[in-house]
């Protein structure tokens, strides 16, 4: 099986936030399973923006930020990057109205490779009218 976490999970996994219980229920068993975990090839930039983010409002010290940033860089993610996922994240964004690409090559990866896609981003999810069967929320009931 493969999985794509979206940054909306891994950030609660790393920090004590409301939804940590859930996101390490659903992370802590992957890390010493067969499950491969693939985020698009700039998910470590993003996570690495979310935790800086946090420093700037005084969430978390700088050095707390550069302790989750050193303990996500040391997870077994493929990083994935190429035309057909350019292509399919572009289309996921026109199909579903998305802003940006970001979100969308996130849903990209995880349809390419038959991933499930884990997100706590509700507003996504809002914006997702219907969405696929493999597009899960980290508040379900989670079965590894």
């Amino acid at each position: 099986m493969t999985k794509c976490i979206d940054t909306s999970v891994w950030i609660p996994y790393l920090l004590p936030e409301t939804l940590q219980p859930q996101a390490r229920n659903l992370i802590l068993p992957l890390l010493t399973s067969n499950v491969r975990l693939v985020a698009p090839a700039f998910a470590w930039a993003e996570v690495g923006s979310v935790l800086r983010k946090k420093v700037r409002l005084g969430v978390i010290t700088t050095a707390q930020a550069e302790g989750f940033y050193d303990d996500f860089c040391q997870m077994p993610i493929d990083y994935l990057d190429n035309d057909a996922i350019r292509a399919k994240t572009y289309a996921i964004a026109e199909k579903f109205s998305l802003a940006t690409l970001y979100d969308a090559a996130f849903l990209a990866i995880a349809e390419i490779e038959s991933a499930e896609f884990w997100t706590a981003d509700q507003s996504l999810l809002n914006t997702l009218t219907s969405f696929p069967t493999w597009v899960k929320k980290l508040e379900e009931s989670i079965d590894n």
